[in-house]
């Protein structure tokens, strides 16, 4: 497995990645987007059958939130700049899972590209092989130490690891050792093509934050010079306060009788 690009924290930029792109339809919104071009919802359903109109729902509008679509008419959907960016990613991730968990040739691409990424995501999966791939054969401890992961995680995430495949052990005994599995050591180019990603989708995070944040101070502003209570004084205390008129008691009793007993 070959380490990306020289960064301070290069990992945590395909975890980045691997977030954005794994929840489950991603890819295969994607994908429909990218061959039939911009399709309204009940398109993207007839697309889609096997998903109902709530669960398409709620995956473009987590698509959204990641930037992954646009929206080039009302109550339409495309693929976003950072939507076709993506596509590399999963040419990468569809040739590494032909290549090692081929059981078929009914797989579509989508198909192949969710399952890989089933296999790469969650809590800790990169560290493992990462940590693996520096140092390996790493035994049980040393390697939930070079993880940071907490023992009951450690043990779960090794645990799916060897399930999907990625990961092997040295023997049958839970001392032995852990090491890559032959699917793993050929995730070099996956890991390039998520960490590149994982730059481009955090570049596009954070000019839609300042986007954001400019749009806020921009309508404060306007806000600000069309109230009617905005201040005109050049200073604080430029004008200071004139103390209220004084009211007769007699008038101050008047407006507050005594209650009743």
């Amino acid at each position: 497995m070959h380490t990306p690009t020289p960064d301070t924290a290069p990992a945590n930029r395909i975890h980045h990645a691997v977030g954005v792109l794994a929840p489950l339809w991603t890819s295969w919104t994607l994908e429909t987007l990218r061959e039939q071009g911009p399709l309204r919802a009940p398109q993207l359903r007839s697309a889609m059958p096997w998903l109902n109109t709530a669960t398409l729902h709620q995956v473009l509008l987590r698509m959204r939130a990641s930037d992954l679509l646009a929206r080039p008419e009302r109550g339409c959907y495309a693929a976003s700049a950072l939507g076709q960016d993506a596509r590399p990613v999963h040419r990468a991730l569809a040739s590494w899972h032909a290549q090692h968990f081929d059981v078929g040739n009914a797989w579509r691409r989508p198909d192949r590209v969710e399952d890989a990424l089933s296999r790469l995501r969650g809590k800790g999966t990169v560290d493992v092989l990462t940590a693996l791939e520096e140092h390996w054969p790493l035994r049980p401890g040393a390697l939930c130490s070079a993880t940071g992961l907490a023992t009951g995680s450690f043990h779960y995430r090794t645990q799916q690891l060897l399930d999907d495949g990625l990961v092997t052990r040295l023997g049958s005994d839970q001392r032995f050792a852990y090491s890559l599995a032959p699917a793993a050591r050929g995730l070099a180019p996956v890991f390039v093509e998520l960490h590149d990603f994982g730059r481009l989708s955090e570049a596009a995070a954070a000019a839609e934050h300042a986007n954001e944040r400019s749009a806020v101070a921009s309508r404060a502003h306007a806000a600000r010079q069309h109230s009617p209570a905005a201040p005109r004084a050049t200073g604080l205390f430029s004008h200071p306060d004139q103390p209220p008129p004084r009211v007769p008691a007699y008038v101050t009793a008047l407006s507050h009788p005594a209650r009743p007993r």
